[in-house]
């Protein structure tokens, strides 16, 4: 492999810690909602799409979730492993519209995301939940852009996880 064909996968994840039960846990990470948080200035700016909500449509390996992005495009995220109330992953498969940072195309781009997930830790009475993401960069602009991806990825993922803990204490 040539310096500018391609890049090695990447592995990025982020931790909170609950006070909540796995099921309701399980509940908001299955069916997320976070349209009413306030999205990151730094990530609007960056021309992440804000997301709105992911809602699964079949459960089960095989099955898979639906996430919707304010610039109306989604992923049909592809259910890989689902262990209730444990360990939930999924491929993203983003529709062939799906841009970030204004011109980038998740589809076909330099930047892709494999597969993300959830993992539910007990720890004494809380619950630590982890969320991951599997990514690849290609050629030259993932080169040079890799550690820029990699933090664009690791605050998304806070953002996600925050919105997560504030629908729990609802």
């Amino acid at each position: 492999m040539s310096f500018f064909q391609g890049y090695r996968s990447q592995y990025v994840y982020n931790t909170i810690l609950l006070d909540a039960k796995a099921a309701d846990i399980w509940q908001e990470i299955t069916n997320v909602k976070v349209d009413q948080f306030r999205f990151p200035l730094l990530l609007s700016l960056l021309g992440i799409p804000k997301p709105l909500s992911a809602e699964v449509m079949v459960e089960g390996v095989g099955g898979y979730r639906e996430a919707t992005f304010s610039n109306k495009a989604q992923f049909k995220q592809e259910i890989l492993e689902w262990d209730l109330h444990r360990k939930y992953r999924f491929r993203f498969n983003p529709t062939t519209n799906f841009r970030v940072g204004h011109f980038m195309n998740l589809a076909k781009g330099p930047f892709q995301i494999e597969t993300g997930g959830y993992e539910l830790l007990r720890e004494g009475e809380q619950i630590r939940l982890v969320l991951s993401s599997n990514y690849q960069l290609h050629g030259l602009t993932g080169k040079v852009m890799h550690l820029s991806f990699r933090l664009v990825v690791y605050h998304f993922q806070k953002y996600l996880l925050k919105g997560i803990a504030r629908n729990l204490a609802q």
